[in-house]
């Protein structure tokens, strides 16, 4: 999943218009890239090689800047064609200070229920990221910065000691590990729990790590604030663990505010052959949060995804999601199916064309809607 992250961005070509003679040509030209030759990206590629993100990433929880084999992954294995270049010369401008980037570029084209249009592109973000290992000490300092689009946002800014063992402890701004680290924010996995890439939180995680195990234990303020407003926090737990062709992982929250709110998931993936399967499901009780009777609202949310990779450079995706706001409510759930072929003609630039329907209920007519998109990424 780290992987995944690493290797994904966005860059936008064209805008769709709905009608029969788009629809055909979108189909000719997912197949045109199909046949073209290779891609991939986000977590599937730490699932389908078995390997932790910290494999490929300098963050052990994956994402953000990449290691050398990272580098050397996204390069040589990843792409249809290996470059014939190395960034790592590049990347590490010292032994001891690593350089790195990502960023997406995207076009949409979108229609709702009412027939309401919208189109555009849009710079979707660009990050630089920057690591100083401090020699011999297992110390080092990590930053994530978003320069684009906007004024620029600080995502990830920690200290972390490696012990010897490999277990780690990491404090400062950081991304909190739970589930899946899916480069979509728009998930609803992501959007419904608030663990996506725009929601970092000022705290300290500490992990056991061992050959197939991974246990995290983490305390942050809870409010995504530069300083807490009171005197509670944020607990969490997260265990996974790696089997020969599959792993399974579980995380348990409480996020101790005024209103306190509880989340719990669990998840993991398989590979065979050229297909590898991800999922994820998450329960979520909100304290108090009704508000005619201030009674807890229980939530459930999910994804499944399937990857189909049959060559080096080509990666078909579909995914299924599903979100219940609240379970006492009938009628009420959300759904979402994509399909997205991903293709990684050569090192460093991914592109992407997608589409989407989401579906909710017949009261909420702007959020029944399709969205086309073509993206473009650039990895370094």
């Amino acid at each position: 999943m780290v992987i995944s992250m690493a290797l994904t961005a966005e860059y936008s070509l064209m805008i769709f218009h709905f009608n029969s003679k788009l629809i055909i040509l979108l189909i000719i030209a997912s197949i045109l890239l199909i046949l073209s030759t290779n891609s991939s990206a986000e977590p599937y590629l730490a699932y389908k090689n078995n390997l932790k993100c910290m494999a490929c990433h300098v963050n052990p929880n994956g994402g953000g800047l990449r290691n050398d084999f990272g580098r050397i992954y996204g390069q040589q294995l990843l792409p249809s064609k290996a470059a014939s270049y190395d960034t790592t010369t590049l990347a590490k401008l010292t032994q001891f200070l690593t350089l790195g980037a990502n960023s997406r570029f995207n076009a949409t084209f979108q229609q709702n229920e009412n027939g309401d249009k919208s189109q555009g592109f849009a710079l979707s973000s660009t990050q630089i990221y920057l690591n100083i290992a401090l020699p011999k000490t297992g110390l080092s300092f990590y930053l994530d910065q978003q320069v684009a689009p906007g004024t620029a946002i600080n995502r990830e800014a920690f200290v972390m000691y490696k012990f010897a063992s490999g277990n780690f402890i990491k404090a400062g701004k950081l991304f909190l590990p739970y589930g899946l680290r899916i480069e979509d924010d728009s998930a609803f996995i992501r959007q419904s729990t608030g663990m996506n890439f725009d929601n970092s939180d000022n705290g300290v995680e500490f992990a056991l790590d061992y050959s197939n195990t991974t246990i995290d234990f983490f305390v942050a303020n809870g409010t995504s604030q530069a300083s807490n407003n009171d005197n509670k926090f944020l607990y969490g737990i997260r265990a996974e663990h790696l089997f020969s062709n599959f792993r399974v992982g579980t995380t348990a929250m409480l996020n101790d505010g005024d209103k306190q709110v509880q989340q719990y998931n669990i998840y993991g993936g398989a590979h065979f052959g050229d297909f590898t399967l991800l999922t994820e499901v998450d329960y979520l009780i909100l304290s108090q949060a009704n508000p005619f009777d201030q009674s807890d609202i229980k939530q459930l949310v999910g994804l499944a995804e399937v990857n189909y990779q049959w060559q080096r450079g080509i990666n078909l995706k579909f995914t299924a999601e599903y979100f219940d706001s609240d379970l006492d409510v009938n009628e009420n759930q959300q759904t979402r199916y994509s399909v997205v072929a991903e293709y990684t003609p050569f090192a460093n630039i991914q592109l992407r064309l997608g589409y989407r329907q989401q579906d909710d209920i017949p009261q909420k007519p702007q959020q029944n809607n399709d969205l086309l998109f073509v993206q473009s990424h650039f990895y370094f």
